[in-house]
């Protein structure tokens, strides 16, 4: 039988009546699946399909846009927002070929005037497609949304580690969370080529809704390839570098990949919640015996490994540099 992701219903954790014994139970089931494969599969999240559909509308309306016209706003080092033309990022490593999609890089949207901005360069306002229809509106409905699922995750999982949850809620405030809006030409079944090289996210948690074509896949952890099945209903979640740190290595950063052999274009759209640019994230929790990482410096860590996306230059992080292949 063909091994799938563990599906959690959450709607308990929505409801977050945190005293009920559906709560308890929907939390050690997430706690479960993220302590044994970093991913999860949660279905009764409450984000309204329509919310859903209009922000799949508006990925697909980025990228019928005439190419001339999005490489107006193309990204820069110092402004991490904007079009990627395809192929034009390489893995954090430096070494391997160019990832194989186009994207839109979008942040948390900041008042320039805004104390922060001058505190950290990484905040500012976004770009937005050069283009009469709105985009701006169902991407900060659904940012809204998914903020909202990603708290009570954090939540449930800190009530079951036994973590005060008000110390990670008060690290999300003025966050650095980010979403990639994504377009994934058919990729050429390669040895080093991909939509997406092996990696794993090194934020706290990544929430991606349902993609109708599919390609994504999740290394195990006896290192064999699973297809990450989603039901419409459903969202695919993830752990992150940051929030497996925090967690003293108990939830795992799992490594994935894209490899989009359907002969059709797919779209996606990964939401990637991130503490605030000044939180130094370190375990909470004793660690694990096995785990040994670092505290790290969130704004640090995150223009890091941003700018080395860029072909001529390479992350810093060794743990940027493991071969998931």
């Amino acid at each position: 039988m063909d091994k799938r992701l563990p599906i959690v219903d959450i709607s308990a954790l929505v409801i977050n009546n945190q005293e009920s014994a559906e709560f308890t139970k929907s939390a050690k089931a997430l706690y479960k699946a993220l302590s044994e494969v970093g991913f999860a599969i949660i279905v009764g999240h409450q984000v309204a399909a329509e919310t859903i559909s209009k922000m799949r509308k508006a990925v697909a309306t980025v990228f019928e846009t005439p190419r001339e016209v999005l490489l107006q706003d193309t990204v820069v080092k110092g402004n991490y927002r904007g079009f990627v033309p395809l192929g034009f990022f390489t893995p954090n490593s430096g070494i391997g070929n160019a990832d194989q999609y186009e994207a839109w890089k979008l942040h948390n949207e900041t008042d320039p005037d805004d104390q922060i901005c001058k505190d950290c360069n990484l905040y500012g306002p976004n770009k937005w497609p050069n283009i009469a229809e709105d985009i701006k509106t169902p991407v900060a409905n659904y940012w809204r949304e998914l903020t909202r699922v990603s708290e009570y995750l954090i939540i449930a999982l800190c009530k079951i580690m036994g973590i005060d949850e008000r110390h990670i809620l008060e690290c999300m405030k003025n966050p650095l969370t980010n979403m990639t809006l994504l377009n994934y030409p058919p990729t050429p079944p390669l040895g080093d080529t991909w939509g997406q090289h092996p990696h794993k996210d090194f934020n706290l948690l990544t929430l991606l809704a349902h993609d109708p074509i599919g390609g994504l896949e999740v290394r195990t952890l006896d290192d064999e390839w699973i297809t990450a099945e989603c039901p419409p209903d459903g969202m695919v979640l993830n752990v992150g570098d940051m929030l497996e740190l925090w967690s003293g290595g108990r939830l795992i950063s799992t490594p994935h990949r894209v490899i989009n052999r359907t002969g059709k274009h797919r779209q996606s759209f990964p939401f990637f919640s991130k503490p605030r640019w000044n939180v130094i994230v370190k375990p909470l929790l004793e660690p694990l015996a096995n785990f040994n990482r670092e505290p790290l410096h969130v704004g640090t860590s995150a223009s890091n490994i941003w700018h080395s996306n860029w072909p001529d230059e390479v992350s810093p992080d060794a743990t940027q540099h493991t071969n998931y292949n």
